[in-house]
């Protein structure tokens, strides 16, 4: 649970800077965001960041020795100051564990008062945001998180979540999945900030076993692929595409024509999309959300057992 005392304390008292380097970037969420039952928003006070004071789970205070807790008080107030009203993860240690890997963090919570998690999505990313595995938490478990405090905490993550195999964890970080501004799925398949909050877990679980099955795409092969398509009581088409980048630059969609086919062939829906600036990375792809208004449509009863958009040519 503790190796990476161990390893971090040796013979001598880390500096700051050595215990910073031990800790991996930090994931922040605002406090509102975060805890188990909502409270009212306080307005957050300017100030050059809240140093926090180790807080131990009644269980971790019994099976730590004065040394180890010195270890983690010692560090928990070397950590970088975090701003006020929030709460983060600090990865300090990732190691094998018989059921998976372990991680651990220490949970910070920078507010002036004590703060409950409930259930929470966790990452683990490396490299370049990749994601390695995702998994829920009951973060209850953890306790009470008293104010201006830094608990530590192992989380395991379970082999059966692992969504890549035979990866070199290097510039690993443990997240809140809700925190993300990025994601890159398996097969380079890349989450926008806001498709990682507005998504059901069951539809991220969906586009990770769409993207581990999808093979890899064509060198400098840009192509859409059909993912899901619904349509509403008004007669609005709400259809997810994947765009595919396969060359060795970013493309950028300012505007974007499409056309909607089914079954049979026959055009259902045409329209131009204004995408403020998609970009779709380089060798990535991206799935995005188009809507076809009603007056776009232009077959009644069209047969969607299958389908198909594409660029209209001409």
């Amino acid at each position: 649970m503790l190796s990476f005392l161990k390893n971090l304390w040796g013979n001598n008292t880390p500096t700051s800077e050595e215990v910073r380097e031990q800790v991996r970037e930090e994931s922040i969420l605002p406090v509102s965001a975060a805890e188990q039952t909502p409270q009212e928003e306080q307005e957050q006070v300017a100030s050059t960041g809240v140093v926090t004071s180790l807080s131990l789970h009644p269980s971790w205070e019994a099976k730590l020795g004065a040394q180890e807790k010195y270890a983690l008080s010692y560090m928990a107030q070397e950590l970088e100051p975090l701003a006020e009203g929030s709460i983060s993860l600090a990865g300090t240690s990732l190691v094998p564990h018989e059921a998976g890997v372990e991680v651990t963090a220490f949970v910070r919570n920078s507010s002036d008062r004590p703060v409950s998690l409930g259930k929470m999505t966790l990452v683990v990313l490396f490299g370049d945001q990749q994601l390695f595995t995702r998994q829920l938490f009951h973060l209850a478990e953890i306790g009470e998180i008293p104010p201006r405090s830094a608990r530590p905490w192992s989380f395991v993550f379970k082999r059966e979540h692992f969504l890549q195999v035979d990866v070199l964890l290097v510039n690993w970080k443990i997240a809140f999945e809700m925190a993300q501004k990025k994601m890159v799925l398996p097969q380079q398949l890349e989450l926008e900030e806001s498709w990682i909050k507005a998504l059901s877990d069951e539809q991220k679980h969906s586009l990770i076993e769409l993207a581990k099955r999808l093979p890899s795409i064509k060198e400098n092969e840009v192509n859409i692929q059909s993912l899901q398509i619904r349509r509403d009581e008004t007669g609005t088409l709400n259809v997810m595409l994947l765009i595919r980048n396969g060359s060795a630059q970013s493309l950028s969609f300012e505007k974007l024509p499409l056309a909607l086919y089914d079954a049979t062939g026959e055009k259902v829906a045409e329209g131009l999309f204004e995408l403020e600036s998609l970009t779709v990375n380089a060798s990535t792809s991206k799935p995005w959300l188009f809507i076809f208004p009603p007056e776009s449509v232009q077959k009644a009863e069209p047969d969607f057992s299958r389908w198909k958009a594409s660029v209209p040519q001409g």
